[in-house]
């Protein structure tokens, strides 16, 4: 006889699946220090991530900010595997509390929806935010999934305009580093994945010639 789940059987899959994406109703997490910046990591528009029923990741329609994965499996930070259970989880983010693996309507309801972005985070009073202004403006992060149909398809790339682009992003990333002291898991909040890691994944080769990166088709 099958028996219907109606409860959390406490297997830990969906922890170990990535960290949840947030959303306005888990801004107070942040404020209370529960969420601190170097645990969180900013998915910006145009880059590719998994859905639930997609095999194929796709790009995001906006910039998320998600708590980051650890280990080679990318679970949440925050998932004891001690425990097999959530480290803050009278506090877990509005994901994790609409969370039914058995029935998933309710989470994917929120994919996508009233999500969180780093500029609703960081203060715009902080010397940083104006880099992060000034980043987004000159380095924005390219449609990925155009761009992987194109590499697949052999279309046009503009390999100049990336070159230029992967570039200027490193160097608004190495200067921050060493004028604010900021660490990698905070450059990972505050800019995102860098762009040149971000092409490799669909495709693109990354050479370094004369202090500058390249790229090249795979092909």
């Amino acid at each position: 006889m099958n028996i219907q789940q109606t409860q959390c059987k406490r297997c830990g899959i969906c922890c170990t699946k990535g960290g949840p994406a947030l959303h306005r109703s888990d801004l107070p997490l942040i404020e209370r220090g529960i969420l601190q910046v170097k645990m969180l990591i900013t998915i910006r528009k145009g880059e590719l991530v998994h859905k639930p029923d997609d095999a194929t990741p796709q790009a995001v329609g906006c910039e998320l900010v998600k708590i980051s994965g650890t280990g080679r499996e990318w679970q949440c930070f925050y998932y004891s595997e001690d425990d097999q259970g959530c480290m803050i989880y009278e506090n877990r983010p509005q994901s994790c509390r609409e969370l039914q693996c058995w029935n998933t309507g309710a989470v994917e309801e929120l994919i996508e929806k009233d999500t969180l972005s780093r500029f609703d985070i960081v203060d715009t009073d902080a010397p940083i935010y104006s880099v992060m202004q000034e980043h987004e403006s000159s380095c924005p992060c390219p449609d990925l999934e155009e761009m992987r149909e194109a590499i697949a398809e052999k279309g046009p790339i503009d390999l100049e305009h990336l070159e230029k682009l992967v570039n200027e992003d490193i160097a608004i990333r190495t200067a921050t580093v060493q004028s604010m002291n900021i660490s990698l898991a905070e450059e990972l909040f505050y800019f995102g994945r860098p762009i040149f890691q971000l092409l490799q994944q669909i495709g693109l080769k990354v050479l370094e010639e004369e202090g500058r990166l390249k790229l090249r088709r795979p092909f």
